[in-house]
């Protein structure tokens, strides 16, 4: 054998090995790729299985949340943390956001279908089981049924909802117990009719407490009409501790005239007209004395009282719902 042909073999034995070499590479990328494809899935997985709750509410919820504020002194504001509203209870199309406050409590808003929002309610307090139903004025036995809130009770792990004279479900429970529960169609009628029940159970199937819903939670509103002394307020949102005027309705039998007692001796009489309507303007260096109650007082002719209702502004009742 020549120099030449041992020269040649062994740069034939080189190639076939850099070839096997390359083979083998080749081989151990596939795998790799296919294991890191394998923990890319199982990554997503676990990563949806996080994010299932917990995304941003729409802009519309924070603005909704953070008009809990609006017009209202700093002392009365709960500055809930609008920016870090999320999700924290969903079921079908209705989805609960939560916006918690510095002090512990908490400002919820339901979304129901069609992205509309249901009004933001803030608590600080701690029922065992907040409960929130909304409802439209005239939708009927048949319309959706949805409720949303929190369940409080520390030793509470599981939740269900039982429906007068039979039948009962699960409510599965969001982040941090939140819930959001829509009434199966077969018992609309119930629920509108007789109301529900909320049970809360601790690991052991122990009641540790519950929760209602009246059977009178979508009655239409009485009218103002009917109510003995009606009485609203007349304010500007962008300072709810004025009051700039008084309006309503007086049905008292015998009633002839209403007198505001502003609390210093000073007592004005309003007018009520021959339909029991009245009105009043708060004259200018007034606007500010009703953050404490005033007593709106309905006289007959002789001066007797027939009824009589605290008249506040807006910002006095929100202080008193918010404990301040």
């Amino acid at each position: 054998m020549t120099v030449t042909d041992t020269l040649q073999q062994d740069l034939a034995a080189a190639y076939g090995r850099h070839l096997e070499r390359r083979r083998v590479r080749r081989r151990t990328m596939r795998a790799a790729a296919i294991a890191c494809g394998a923990a890319l899935s199982l990554t997503g997985a676990a990563f949806g299985t996080a994010t299932l709750l917990g995304w941003p509410a729409p802009e519309h919820v924070k603005k909704e949340i953070a008009a809990v504020d609006r017009g209202l002194p700093e002392d009365l504001r709960l500055n809930p943390d609008v920016e870090h509203a999320r999700a924290v209870a969903s079921t079908g199309s209705s989805t609960l956001y939560a916006a918690d406050l510095r002090d512990g409590g908490r400002c919820t808003e339901l979304v129901t279908a069609d992205d509309r929002g249901r009004g933001a309610t803030c608590t600080r307090a701690s029922d065992p089981i907040d409960i929130n139903v909304p409802f439209d004025d005239g939708a009927g036995d048949g319309a959706p049924v949805v409720l949303a809130g929190r369940l409080n009770a520390p030793a509470g792990t599981s939740l269900e909802i039982a429906y007068e004279g039979d039948g009962s479900d699960e409510i599965p429970l969001g982040d941090d117990r939140y819930f959001v529960f829509e009434v199966p169609p077969e018992h609309r009628a119930a629920a509108h009719a007789s109301g529900v029940r909320l049970i809360a159970r601790d690991d052991g199937g122990s009641i540790v407490a519950t929760g209602s819903v009246p059977s009178d939670w979508d009655d239409e509103a009485v009218p103002d009409e009917a109510a003995p002394l009606f009485v609203s307020t007349r304010s500007d949102e962008s300072d709810l501790t004025k009051v700039y005027g008084l309006e309503g309705h007086v049905s008292a039998a015998g009633a002839a005239s209403l007198e505001l007692d502003y609390g210093d001796g000073d007592r004005v009489v309003i007018a009520v007209q021959p339909d029991g309507s009245f009105a009043y303007t708060v004259p200018q260096e007034r606007v500010d004395d009703f953050m404490e109650p005033r007593l709106l007082v309905a006289r007959d002719q002789a001066g007797k009282a027939l009824a009589s209702r605290p008249v506040a502004a807006v910002s006095y009742w929100r202080g008193r719902e918010r404990g301040r």
